[in-house]
């Protein structure tokens, strides 16, 4: 079976072979394979090889700059994405990574839940008490409301319930500190956004360079005369012929 297929395969690509020289040689068998025409086919041939060549060069020319101005759009895209992120994680930092979760209470790097309320942390108070059965931490907000939230000493030791008011409280200093600089960092980072939406140096000389190395393809002399001399083989081969190649 696998030799009948390697035969097929071959028929299949000498009759593509043949029909490819038919096509690019016209005016019959002889012309497209008689020896005595080797002399002739061989103007129309490196004419070819000559555009091939001009053209593939020409080509990779423009190629090459298009790439070169994608990478320069995406980088540029790439820092206002950066920037734009930069902005929103200090204007709007919302809950923050998770630092510690202990019974009701979740605190995380911007707010604390206790029961799934979301307590910002700016301006929270945060008081530990000690009783029979249960621990308890209290937080008071900026307008003096009060949530607290209770730990059974059977579920949670009385040193792990501390450490936890005081990881709340140094999270409200980070968070106090956090805001009090935040309007200087909105500041910063809408200076760095503005910058990169008009830094735009970089693109627009990779697109100046695109519109050159395509006038420079348009307009390339190689390219031209290896059309010339393609057309005057051409035109030979349609003398001798009668049939002009395609």
């Amino acid at each position: 079976m696998d030799g009948v297929r390697v035969l097929v395969l071959i028929v299949i690509s000498g009759a593509i072979w043949v029909g490819w020289r038919l096509y690019s040689f016209p005016g019959g068998w002889a012309f497209a394979f008689g020896a005595q025409h080797a002399g002739e086919r061989q103007h129309p041939a490196q004419a070819r090889k000559k555009v091939r060549e001009a053209e593939g060069s020409s080509y990779r020319r423009v190629a090459a700059a298009k790439e070169q101005e994608r990478n320069a759009q995406a980088r540029f895209e790439e820092r206002i994405r950066r920037a734009e992120g930069n902005l929103q994680r200090v204007s709007r930092p919302g809950p923050g990574e998770l630092v510690e979760e202990r019974g009701a209470a979740v605190l995380h790097q911007h707010v604390l839940l206790i029961a799934g309320e979301e307590l910002p942390l700016a301006g929270l108070r945060v008081r530990f008490e000690q009783a029979r059965h249960k621990n308890h931490i209290y937080v008071t907000r900026p307008d003096g409301t009060v949530r607290w939230t209770s730990f059974a000493h059977s579920e949670h030791e009385e040193d792990g319930v501390r450490r936890f008011a005081v990881r709340i409280e140094n999270a409200v200093a980070a968070e106090n500190a956090f805001r009090t600089r935040q309007k200087a960092l909105i500041a910063r980072a809408e200076k760095e956004l503005e910058e990169a939406r008009t830094s735009t140096g970089a693109r627009d000389a990779a697109r100046l360079h695109v519109a050159q190395t395509t006038s420079l393809h348009q307009n390339d002399h190689r390219r031209k005369a290896a059309r010339t001399e393609l057309e005057a083989a051409h035109q030979r081969w349609h003398s001798l012929t009668g049939k002009l190649p395609h």
